[in-house]
């Protein structure tokens, strides 16, 4: 397997899920990624259940975000300890962290101490909210930051309660952009043999994620509805219920409506305007209404194979556990197992989804193991 940072070290300070998954990035691209624990251990050894045995053992929270690392437990309320820290500091080449601005004065590990001590250290703090605004100090939770970016306000059924993406999608954007400004770190070190320190909020992570709608707010100064499963600019671009279960259509193109068009009977010379997307968009309840009606008399695979033979974009909605044990087509490579060699126990993980080569970059450890004290 291609291990593009294999000669770089990486010490993981962070704990919960953005810090962590950003480590976890790196270290499937090949880094030596040290996660340093607390005595008391990273908090999510304990959020479940699912547990790995019943109600003991590791979790399935944190197992998703710690493959790939070694462990070490280090009390840094201790000077002594903190000491042993600086000194695996001169050694490595990231240290990634996420305390609170105050914890991270006290610890003396803020980025102005650290670099006058470690020049060439690239230091990577995840923050619920930037430095240098009035909000700084306070802690970040995905939920928070989900509630407080208009996530929330954007997710759920028209008219419906505001709703929480069903997985912590702020901390994963966080993290995506975490390892990915690392990289530009390493990259300009390399160049100029600078190190500089990468910041990445929760809160402008999620508010980069908002994409298109957020851009349509600054365009038009107007507030963004809840669509539930459609698209404020596409139409059909939405699940429907076929007479057996639901199917999500996505129909990107004009080109693709008229195919569906002819095949569920529609008269576009009567109707020229659902020729464009924009007509279509204009027309949305009218003709997602005719829509449904149509679709319902279509068993879901009469749908989705019509849809794949002319190119259209249709999905069958399934559950998770459809997906990861029973869909091989889909997920082909895409679930790996990791064996502690220690112990010889399997660890199922869900891989990452880049390819090297042809290659899925995975670590090949598991989580590392912790026991309480």
């Amino acid at each position: 397997m291609l291990k593009p940072l294999l000669h770089y070290q990486v010490l993981d300070l962070s704990c919960i899920l953005a810090g962590p998954f950003a480590a976890q990035l790196l270290a499937d691209l090949g880094a030596d990624v040290v996660k340093i624990e607390p005595p008391a251990g990273d908090p999510t050894r304990q959020w479940g259940p699912p547990f790995e045995c019943g109600d003991t053992g590791e979790s399935a929270y944190f197992r998703c975000a710690n493959r790939g690392k070694r462990g070490l437990v280090m009390d840094l309320s201790v000077p002594e300890i903190r000491e042993r820290l600086h000194e695996r500091l001169q050694q490595a080449d990231v240290l990634i962290e996420n305390f609170l601005p105050e914890s991270a004065e006290k610890l003396g590990l803020t980025w102005e101490r650290l670099h006058a001590r470690h020049p060439k250290l690239i230091l990577a703090s995840v923050r619920g909210f930037a430095s240098d605004v009035p909000a700084g100090s306070r802690p970040g939770y995905d939920l928070m930051i989900q509630a407080e970016s208009g996530w929330m306000s954007l997710t759920g059924e028209p008219g419906g309660r505001p709703m929480k993406v069903g997985v912590a999608l702020a901390d994963l954007l966080a993290a995506l952009y975490t390892a990915n400004g690392v990289q530009a770190a390493l990259l300009h070190r390399e160049r100029t043999g600078e190190a500089i320190h990468v910041e990445v909020p929760l809160m402008e992570a999620a508010l980069a994620g908002l994409i298109n709608v957020g851009s349509g707010t600054l365009m038009t100064g107007q507030p963004p509805g809840r669509w539930g499963n459609e698209h404020p600019n596409i139409v059909p671009y939405q699940t429907f219920a076929c007479s057996d279960g639901e199917v999500a259509v996505c129909v990107g193109k004009d080109r693709h409506f008229e195919l569906l068009a002819l095949w569920l009977r529609l008269d576009l010379e009567a109707e020229p305007r659902w020729a464009h997307n924009q007509g279509r968009v204009a027309d949305r309840e009218r003709l997602a209404a005719i829509l449904g009606e149509r679709f319902a008399g279509h068993t879901s695979s009469e749908v989705l194979d019509f849809c794949e033979t002319q190119g259209i974009p249709v999905g069958r909605i399934r559950r998770v556990d459809d997906v990861l044990f029973r869909q091989a087509g889909i997920l082909h490579h895409v679930i790996r197992t990791l064996v502690d060699q220690e112990t010889g126990k399997m660890v199922p993980v869900l891989s990452s989804p880049i390819l090297l080569n042809d290659e899925r970059a995975c670590a090949k450890l598991p989580p590392p193991g912790w026991t309480a004290p």
